[in-house]
């Protein structure tokens, strides 16, 4: 199709007075002088806006763009005027420029100017065009829409335009099939029937029909109809104007047809070479004629052989070939869309085999040598789908890890695309590079490492900043709170609670019903991590009440019973757990359940350890009570920490090996020790008959029995985890405590003899570290039970040159791990050897 205007198709009237009167005025328009001279009058009086609505009519259909231009800026809307003539003025107004436009002589400029004022012309569609114009007005619309990259547009517009006017199909359904063949809202099958339906008409010329054999043969190529597709070239051929353009078009079905062998090989047999003998030796003929026709033929057709053997090169794996071939069509200053198709298949190879500062560079060049996106040439590849391959390009280096790379390269391609589309593609890059550090560092072969996590949570944070840029640019967009949605996870990742907060406002007041729940738990989470616990609180309680079938009802209920337990309200915590785990309608495999569990547990040794630790510490200034007189609330808190170790236990059954449940059965361990202290005290009493000390002391001992044997299991898996990789801080802390746990529950038992073993293993475990000097001075202790005091002397000794051997970095782990600083324990260990 050329790059004319539509048709007109409005009938010449005789000439009127006011025709015959506008003569003189026309002879100024030839001489440049008409806008003058008709601002001037309109200074001097009102504007006729009928009349002067018809003579720029009449000059609309004499085709002269600049004069209706100037009648129609001299009018301005009124609210008194009639629809007609809103609409007529505002259709002349649009297409007269979007006329101008299409006269504009460099292909560039033209496209340019049409992506600027073709927006004048949907206005003036949406508002109606004019009866008399309709027809005309859609088919200029969907010319402009067909050289601007709109190809849906354009298709519905060639088509509402041709309709079943003979006379408008010869020359608008060869664009209407290329359109329906490069929109997504049409089929191939579609574009094949408008081809079709064009080749029948008898009318055309052998050029006409031979251009439309072309198109044909490429419709049919994009459906893999490799043999019709190749009929379709012959026929072309028969016309010599068109040169060596049906040969170019049999060289693309080759390359398609090798191309569909390889996808089949690979499918068929994964680890085969994707290339076979034939479809090499097709390639390879290909390039042949390739070569001889960008020898013999024009600049243009030369350029699209040259790009086409670039494909030609990348499908036989010879990158360095292609990108040679790719780099010079790019540089060429002669067909912009032919340098646009090479520039992306160039960066696409890159991305595979080039390094960082190729792939930047090529970026680079690209963005500037495409300048304007509003002149881009869509005539070989739509702007749409030379974003989506570029977008492609920038996933492809996600997926490799590349993520510096990927967001070097979004910011160099900045001026391609929409703002918020390069926002939401370098926050892509962030979140991905973010979750990559935080997997690394989780990974079983790699050590815990609290550099990695926060550079991590900077990445997130980072990620979270760009996609709330991108959804402030898209405040009115229905991807609004989609895109605040994904900023509020980042900054939650990232551990920034008040950006969160922030922006969690706005999502729950536009979000959809349905998915306000998520908002409210991640606003629960972020008010807990900012100790805003009474609001916290009412977030959940309003989640649960508003939404009480909806799943996340559940973890609501967590939040809240952590929220209450931070207000002192243990029973209100315990109720929320409760109710979940009793609702009925919940799974015990699924993850609120287990969680549930797991937090009940813990809540419970919380409440208990708590209480003991009240009625076992000496308060200053204050006699202690008698046993006696305490017995009421050490027997109601041993029914908490039988409680406890019950759901502690139970979540170890139900979830063995997870790594949620270690801290669960590490918690069960601590439970048993400090449970067997009612029972030994109890024991201990005079009122106590022999029967019950007995049996008191015998639960005294199961309690310990399962302490040590539950830090021996656990020791062990932690120890197994820790030679396969990574063990996190708690869990460090954990390992430990296991070690000292055991062997004081055997201290507890007075089986002294396992007790310093347990104790030598961890000593051996963490020598020259603090917790060291604790298993030392509790070994002591065994030794001084079983009355062997040189060995006394000889571990107390071994624990001051432990302690003088272990390096100054480690001064701050003495308090993290063990009753006294370095001077302390120097203290101590003295006291002990002088004792």
């Amino acid at each position: 199709m050329d790059e004319t205007t539509a048709e007109n198709e409005v009938t010449a009237k005789p000439v009127s007075p006011w025709r015959m009167a506008s003569i003189a005025v026309l002879a100024l328009v030839a001489l440049g002088t008409f806008a003058t001279l008709f601002a001037t009058f309109t200074q001097r009086s009102a504007v006729n806006v009928d009349a002067t609505l018809k003579l720029a009519r009449e000059e609309f259909n004499e085709r002269r763009w600049k004069v209706v231009s100037s009648l129609t800026n001299a009018l301005t809307a009124s609210p008194d005027w009639t629809d007609d003539q809103r609409q007529l003025h505002a259709f002349l107004d649009a297409a007269a420029a979007v006329q101008q436009a299409f006269e504009v002589p460099e292909l560039d400029a033209r496209r340019v100017q049409l992506s600027q004022v073709v927006g004048k012309l949907k206005h003036a569609e949406l508002i109606g065009f004019p009866k008399s114009y309709a027809r005309e007005g859609t088919l200029l619309l969907a010319h402009a829409d067909y050289r601007t990259g709109d190809f849906a547009g354009a298709a519905k517009g060639f088509e509402q335009g041709i309709q079943n006017r003979v006379d408008a199909q010869r020359k608008f359904l060869p664009p209407l099939a290329d359109s329906q063949l490069r929109s997504a809202e049409y089929s191939s099958a579609a574009a094949l029937s408008t081809i079709d339906k064009y080749l029948t008409l008898q009318t055309l010329d052998s050029v006409e029909r031979a251009e439309g054999n072309l198109l044909r043969a490429r419709i049919l190529r994009e459906q893999g109809a490799w043999d019709a597709a190749l009929a379709a070239t012959k026929q072309a051929a028969l016309e010599p104007s068109l040169g060596a353009k049906p040969q170019l078009e049999v060289t693309k079905i080759q390359l398609g047809r090798a191309s569909e062998m390889i996808r089949e090989r690979r499918r068929g047999a994964p680890a085969a070479k994707a290339l076979s003998p034939e479809a090499r030796q097709i390639i390879e003929d290909a390039l042949g004629q390739l070569v001889e026709i960008a020898r013999t033929a024009d600049e243009r057709l030369g350029l699209d052989a040259m790009l086409v053997a670039g494909q030609a090169q990348r499908l036989l794996g010879e990158y360095d070939k292609a990108l040679g071939l790719f780099g010079a069509v790019r540089q060429n200053h002669v067909d912009p869309a032919v340098s646009l198709a090479g520039a992306i298949e160039e960066l696409e190879i890159l991305v595979d085999h080039g390094t960082a500062e190729e792939c930047i560079g090529t970026s680079t060049y690209l963005a500037r040598d495409l300048g304007d996106p509003t002149g881009f040439d869509p005539r070989l590849i739509s702007l749409d789908e030379f974003r989506r391959r570029l977008s492609s390009v920038v996933d492809n280096l996600r997926r490799q890890q590349r993520f510096e790379t990927a967001i070097e390269v979004t910011q160099e391609l900045r001026p391609i695309f929409e703002p918020a589309d390069t926002l939401r593609m370098e926050a892509a890059s962030y979140a991905a590079w973010g979750k990559s550090h935080l997997e690394q560092n989780l990974r079983a072969d790699s050590t815990a490492d609290r550099a990695t996590l926060e550079r991590s949570k900077e990445l997130h944070a980072l990620a979270g900043k760009a996609y709330a840029q991108a959804a402030e640019l898209w405040f009115t967009s229905p991807q609004y709170p989609d895109l605040l949605w994904d900023a509020i996870q980042q900054y939650d990742l990232g551990h920034l609670y008040q950006p969160c907060l922030d922006l969690l406002e706005p999502y729950l007041k536009y979000q959809r019903r349905d998915q306000l729940p998520q908002g409210m738990i991640l606003q629960a989470k972020a008010l807990l991590a900012l100790r805003d616990f009474a609001t916290a609180m009412r977030v959940c309680d309003a989640c649960i009440a508003e939404f009480p079938r909806d799943s996340l009802s559940y973890e609501a209920r967590i939040l809240a019973a952590q929220a209450a337990r931070e207000l002192g309200d243990v029973s209100a915590a315990q109720a929320f757990l409760e109710a979940n785990l009793h609702d009925g309608l919940l799974a015990p495999d699924s993850r609120a359940w287990r969680d549930s569990l797991l937090a009940l547990g813990e809540l419970l040794y919380a409440e208990a350890l708590a209480n003991h630790f009240a009625l076992t510490t000496p308060k200053p200034n204050q006699a202690t009570p008698p046993i006696e007189d305490q017995a009421p609330l050490y027997r109601k808190n041993q029914a908490v920490f039988d409680a406890a170790i019950r759901r502690l236990e139970e979540a170890d059954t139900r979830y063995p090996g997870l790594r949620e449940s270690r801290r669960a059965v590490y918690l069960a361990a601590q439970a048993h020790r400090y449970a067997a202290v009612w029972p030994k005290l109890r024991a201990e009493m005079a009122d106590t008959l022999d029967s019950s000390r007995r049996e008191q002391n015998l639960i005294h001992s199961q309690h310990l029995a399962a302490a040590a044997q539950t830090f021996r299991k656990l020791r062990s898996d932690l120890n197994s985890v820790n030679d396969d990789g990574a063990l996190t801080d708690l869990e460090q802390a954990m390992l430990r405590n296991c070690y000292l746990g055991e062997a004081d529950a055997l201290l507890g038992l007075r089986k002294y003899e396992d007790a310093i073993t347990a104790y030598s293993a961890t000593i051996n475990r963490f020598i020259n570290e603090p917790i060291a000097l604790e298993a030392l001075v509790q070994q002591s202790r065994c030794f001084d039970a079983l009355d062997r005091q040189s060995d006394v002397q000889r571990i107390l000794k071994q624990a001051q040159q432990i302690l003088d051997r272990i390096p100054p970095e480690y001064d701050d782990r003495f308090a993290q791990t063990t009753r006294y600083d370095r001077a302390g324990w120097s203290q101590f260990l003295q006291w002990l050897l002088n004792g």
